[in-house]
């Protein structure tokens, strides 16, 4: 149901058009009424019109005046202007503030049923317009959080399959107004800034006058080669920085060991790194994933624990990250070939205890 507003100093128009609304047989109500442009102004936020039909020749305030207006805080107002003189400088002004109709007085039936319908018409295709856009932005907004996810990652085959869906998705939904090029383009600067916000800063060049004009399939090749570049200068600046934020993540692991809940998120975030990422750099640095090697560095500290200190075994357990004893000593067993009870007392045999 679409809102109309009627601005009008002639109580006979008010009646008039009134009737022609309600039997237009459109989805159309009425929502306010009033005599010259002040008024409606002040009418006009609790109404909420979608239409506006207004005279031009009013006391106070001017329906050109109160077009333009309107127009400032509502650009999206569809007008419908009515007047009793044929003025040319009238409809050039009123063309010039975005109005979508000009009828003269008296009132043609007829003439306002067919702009009625068209208003309906404009203010559908407006709606519709709108729901693909935004359809559009969540699904691109998607796309390139997704995209940027796989870049800081490093996955070359899944980026790259991404950023075909993308440019897929631009083709069959994208904004008409924006150029593939331009997208393309503005896609590239927004890959760039996310690597930024993740502590990577990628020099390269993607000027606007780099992308082939209005060529779909060229413009997709070519983002596919920036991404490639892309993918080299992240790799290049992991490699000089991997090693160092493993020895980082060590350090952090050594330093938290006793965390029961300990979670490779948690050291991912203590270093920078996308879970993902640290993973596998993990792995490729230290011979083990980041579970073996919490169990290892803990089993280290229970030795050190169980061999030097008075602890009990099941307080020594929990000193290092264990709140099941049993799960402790099998796991102690299985590294150390003896059971937390049995490892102490050979240690303190060989002390000559």
């Amino acid at each position: 149901m679409y809102r109309i507003m009627l601005i009008d100093d002639e109580y006979a128009i008010h009646l008039s058009l009134r009737k022609l609304v309600e039997r237009s047989g459109l989805r159309i109500e009425f929502v306010g009424e009033a005599e010259d442009g002040v008024e409606a102004l002040e009418l006009l936020e609790d109404s909420r019109p979608d239409i506006i039909v207004t005279d031009i020749c009013m006391p106070e305030m001017d329906g050109l005046e109160f077009i333009r207006r309107v127009r400032e805080s509502h650009p999206q107002m569809f007008f419908i202007i009515l007047s009793g003189h044929d003025n040319f400088e009238f409809a050039r002004q009123a063309l010039r503030y975005g109005v979508s109709d000009f009828l003269l007085k008296p009132i043609d039936p007829a003439q306002f049923q067919t702009t009625l319908e068209r208003a309906c018409r404009e203010l559908d295709e407006r709606k519709a317009r709108f729901s693909r856009q935004t359809e559009w932005t969540l699904a691109q907004q998607h796309h390139k959080a997704r995209l940027a996810e796989l870049l800081y990652s490093a996955d070359e085959q899944r980026a790259l399959e991404q950023i075909r869906e993308i440019m897929a998705l631009f083709e069959t939904s994208g904004p008409e107004e924006v150029s593939v090029s331009r997208y393309a383009h503005m896609l590239m600067q927004d890959l760039l800034t996310a690597m930024k916000e993740r502590g990577l800063l990628l020099a390269m060049e993607i000027g606007e006058d780099q992308w082939p004009q209005d060529d779909p399939i060229a413009c997709s090749h070519q983002l596919q080669e920036k991404i490639k570049g892309m993918l080299a200068l992240i790799k290049g600046s992991r490699n000089l920085g991997s090693r160092h934020n493993i020895q980082k993540a060590k350090r952090y692991i050594e330093e938290n060991y006793a965390m029961e809940d300990l979670s490779l998120q948690e050291v991912a975030d203590s270093v920078g790194m996308s879970v993902t990422y640290l993973s596998r750099t993990f792995k490729s640095e230290t011979n083990m994933n980041f579970v073996k090697y919490l169990v290892q560095v803990r089993m280290e500290k229970a030795k050190e624990l169980l061999a030097e200190s008075e602890l009990s075994a099941q307080e020594t357990a929990y000193r290092v990250g264990f709140s099941d004893y049993v799960h402790f000593s099998k796991t102690f067993k299985k590294f150390h070939g003896l059971t937390p009870s049995a490892y102490r007392k050979q240690c303190k045999a060989m002390n000559g205890e």
